[in-house]
C-alpha cells in the first residue's frame, strides 16, 4: 500500500494539491466544530499582512534553490542521469516533478500576496488567512517533493562521478627506497 502511495506522488505532483486541500479542509473543519486552533486568525490584521509577506519572501527564496537544483539536473552529464533523462516513463515524470516545483513557488508567493491585498479587516471576517494557510500547505508539500528531486539528484550524480576513473587522481604507485 505505502508503495502504491509512493509511486502515486511521484507520479502525480498535482497530488500535492489535494494534500494541501485535504489539510487546510481538516483544519478549518475541526476549528469550525471545537472554535478553536484558528492559528492565522487569532492575531491582529498587522501581524498576518507580516506572516504573510513573511511567507512570500522565504517562498521566493526557496525559489532561488530550486532554481540551483535545476542546473545541477540539468549539468549533469553521467550515465545514470543521462539514462534518467531519456528513459521514456522516467525523464517526463523527472521534469514535470521540477516544473510543479518551480510553479508552485509562483503559485504560492501570489497566494500570499494576494492576502495581503485582500485581507483589510482587523479579523478577517472573509477567511482570507485560509487562502494563506492553504499556499503554506502547498508549499510544504512542494518543498518535501523538491528535497526527494534533490536527493535523486545528487545521488545519481555521486554515483556517475564515483564510476569515472581520473587518472590525475588516482594515488602514484609507491616509490621504491634504493636499497629496499
Amino acid at each position: 500500500m505505502l508503495d502504491w502511495l509512493w509511486r502515486c506522488w511521484v507520479r502525480r505532483p498535482a497530488v500535492d494539491l489535494v494534500l494541501a486541500g485535504a489539510v487546510v479542509g481538516l483544519h478549518l473543519a475541526a476549528v469550525r466544530i471545537t472554535g478553536a486552533g484558528d492559528v492565522l486568525g487569532w492575531p491582529g490584521r498587522e501581524q498576518r499582512i507580516a506572516v504573510y509577506t513573511t511567507t512570500a519572501t522565504v517562498v521566493a527564496i526557496i525559489g532561488s534553490f530550486i532554481t540551483a537544483a535545476v542546473t545541477l539536473y540539468a549539468a549533469a552529464t553521467g550515465p545514470r542521469m543521462r539514462l534518467l533523462r531519456t528513459d521514456p516513463e522516467k525523464g517526463p515524470e523527472f521534469r514535470r516533478n521540477w516544473m510543479s516545483i518551480l510553479s508552485a513557488t509562483l503559485v504560492v508567493s501570489g497566494l500570499c500576496l494576494l492576502a495581503v491585498v485582500f485581507d483589510t479587516a482587523e479579523h478577517d471576517p472573509g477567511g482570507v488567512h485560509w487562502l494563506a494557510e492553504g499556499a503554506a500547505a502547498l508549499g510544504v508539500a512542494r518543498a518535501v517533493r523538491l528535497m526527494w528531486l534533490f536527493g535523486k539528484v545528487i545521488i545519481g550524480n555521486d554515483l556517475d562521478l564515483g564510476d569515472t576513473r581520473d587518472p590525475a587522481l588516482q594515488p602514484s604507485e609507491p616509490v621504491r627506497q634504493p636499497g629496499a
